[in-house]
């Protein structure tokens, strides 16, 4: 099993980065070094358009994080995504499956140590997915071409 994971981690950033790297219009990656996606770790709460909204994020090992978000209607989930970040070829990597309905894969380009933002320009929507830390609190959103395109934000607390 983990090998079968291994092997569709490389061969999904290799795909990625064949994919958001072409052209001119590809997103630079910085430094690797940035240690922000540790302080990801953790259950995230929060409410959502009257509904609960929480993200769980584990590390996996030092270049991979596995993540999964779920939003509930009282006790009833009513929708779920996975989520990867991993570090591939000297870039870090955003993989999210949305109901297990396929990867899209976004490559960071912005960095610093509070916030993370990844970006495919090739993608529908969202094209590009941030995340913001500032002590227990947690704003992750997703946008059309920059960051205020048809935003959507995701306020969260870290849960005890």
């Amino acid at each position: 099993m983990k090998t079968k994971l291994i092997l569709t981690t490389l061969l999904t950033g290799a795909f990625c980065l064949v994919m958001c790297s072409s052209g001119p219009s590809a997103p630079a990656d910085l430094s690797s070094s940035a240690p922000w996606p540790d302080q990801l770790v953790g259950k995230w709460e929060g409410a959502i358009g009257g509904a609960r909204y929480v993200e769980h994020w584990n590390k996996v090992d030092a270049n991979t994080y596995e993540g999964s978000a779920v939003t509930y209607d009282g006790d009833k989930a009513v929708s779920s995504e996975s989520m990867r970040i991993t570090l591939f070829s000297d870039h870090w990597l955003y993989l999210a499956n949305p109901g297990g309905q396929g990867v899209s894969c976004f490559v960071r380009c912005s960095a610093d140590t509070t916030t993370w933002i990844f970006e495919n320009k090739e993608h529908d929507f969202p094209k590009r997915v941030g995340y913001r830390i500032t002590g227990d609190a947690l704003t992750a959103w997703i946008a059309g071409k920059d960051d205020a395109d048809n935003r959507m934000e995701f306020p969260l607390k870290r849960a005890k």
